[in-house]
């Protein structure tokens, strides 16, 4: 396989499907790491190490915190791996050590024990975690013909995605059966494994920038160099705002579900939410692959264009569902199957509308960017588009808390609690103008007929 991968590692020879997935797999096991600590890990053990009155607050200090190390962090260390020199290539180092210190850190979360010791140790683990995703993100660049980056960027999301719904779904089974700790051990056993694959079967020759700087200058350049590309300055625009309607809508669907139709009803806004986070990343690993392919063809900024659009079109279904609009032959087989009513049952079908447009981002948004960033200094472009992703989360759950409370506590809109149509639609906003926004990149890439 390492013979296999290494023969076509110039960018003048095409990659095959084999070389693609061993490229990429290293992102299911970061998206299986985020996506557990997110959704199931950092809650479960701040409710135990702090309770239920401060939970909120614990949380939100700690991950704010995390974010902050993540959005600083990672583009330097994208921007020293393309200035480093080491027989063993410029970003495997990196990779291999980050990933050592995310096992070291996942099991002093472990062992934590009280809050402020958790805390500590998921700052420590952004930190490694990001020394390796930064030098990480640059190999695509370094390794992939522009005619196949439309292809690559398919394997990336939807090895993304497919770690996602690790996160979501399996980390859960996990922590009911066995607890915690062996949900952590398993995050930890697929980083490792898939950095082994990264570093042993993944070339790592791409050329070195230029000298490595002194260290503020390092820091401003890397924090600097980015600001006077507009084209990429627009493409981290239209990302961040297009993913702050996503992450929005990730955000508080699980409460819309309890607020519009369970009044609190554990176990069925459990059902109505994992079918539609479910629905929507399933379609959307199924779309990455042609979504990605297309762009090669007629170009990256219509598909983010239209990925932006779907998820706009989902914002309003949710907005609207307290009015009817599928029929009732296809509503009444559904609803019985999830056991909720009709309408919870048609809103839950946005997962399919938000799942193409899920995808479709996530295969090409990539391939844009690695389009636009010069070549050797791809770890710190890359690292530095962490802004926009990181950002985003900030961002929307900021704007968007405050006023879905403020809404929520006066008369209904649209027959729902007024909080959400006006976020909805807050998202929606977002969302369209992230599609608009993505015309002002300019296409930098040859376009292939097969």
């Amino acid at each position: 396989m390492a013979t296999a991968v290494a023969a076509r590692a110039a960018p003048a020879r095409r990659l095959g499907h084999l070389d693609f997935a061993v490229m990429s797999v290293y992102w299911v096991a970061i998206g299986f790491l985020w996506n557990s600590m997110g959704l199931l890990v950092v809650p479960y053990l701040v409710e135990h190490l702090v309770g239920r009155q401060l939970e909120g607050t614990a949380t939100a200090f700690m991950e704010n915190l995390g974010t902050v190390v993540a959005i600083v962090w990672q583009p330097l260390a994208g921007a020293i791996s393309d200035r480093t020199r080491t027989p063993w290539g410029r970003r495997r180092p990196f990779i291999f050590l980050g990933t050592v210190g995310d096992a070291v850190f996942l099991t002093a979360i472990a062992l934590s024990g009280a809050y402020l010791p958790l805390v500590a140790a998921y700052v420590l683990l952004q930190l490694a975690s990001n020394t390796a995703q930064g030098p990480y993100q640059g190999l695509l660049p370094d390794l992939v013909p522009a005619e196949q980056k439309g292809t690559a960027s398919g394997y990336y999301g939807a090895s993304n995605l497919i770690g996602t719904l690790l996160g979501a779904g399996l980390s859960g089974i996990i922590l009911a059966h066995a607890g915690v700790g062996a949900v952590l051990a398993s995050v930890a056993g697929a980083l490792l494994a898939t950095m082994l694959l990264t570093v042993t079967l993944v070339p790592d020759r791409g050329a070195a920038a230029e000298r490595l700087d002194p260290p503020l200058q390092l820091v401003v350049r890397t924090f600097t160099a980015p600001l006077r590309e507009r084209p990429f300055l627009w493409l981290m625009a239209s990302r961040l705002l297009i993913l702050m309607g996503i992450v929005g809508i990730q955000t508080f669907l699980y409460f819309y579900f309890s607020n519009v139709f369970f009044h609190g009803d554990a176990s069925k806004v459990g059902t109505a939410f994992s079918t539609t986070l479910g629905s929507a990343i399933v379609v959307a690993v199924l779309v990455s692959f042609p979504a990605a392919r297309l762009s090669d063809r007629i170009g990256r900024r219509p598909l983010i264009c239209a990925s932006g659009l779907l998820g706009a079109a989902g914002t309003m279904v949710l907005v609207f569902s307290h009015y009817q609009w599928v029929p009732s032959a296809v509503l009444q087989p559904l609803a019985m199957a999830l056991g909720v009513p009709e309408l919870a049952a048609q809103a839950s079908l946005v997962g399919l509308v938000i799942g193409l447009g899920l995808g479709t981002f996530f295969s090409v948004d990539w391939a844009f960017i690695t389009d636009v960033v010069p070549a050797t200094e791809a770890g710190l472009f890359m690292g530095f588009s962490n802004l926009a992703t990181a950002g985003a989360g900030l961002l929307a759950r900021g704007l968007a808390g405050p006023i879905h409370d403020h809404f929520n506590a006066g008369p209904p809109i649209l027959g729902l609690p007024g909080g959400y149509p006006v976020i909805f639609t807050i998202f929606f906003v977002w969302l369209v103008l992230g599609s608009l926004a993505i015309y002002r990149v300019p296409e930098r890439r040859t376009r292939t007929s097969s």
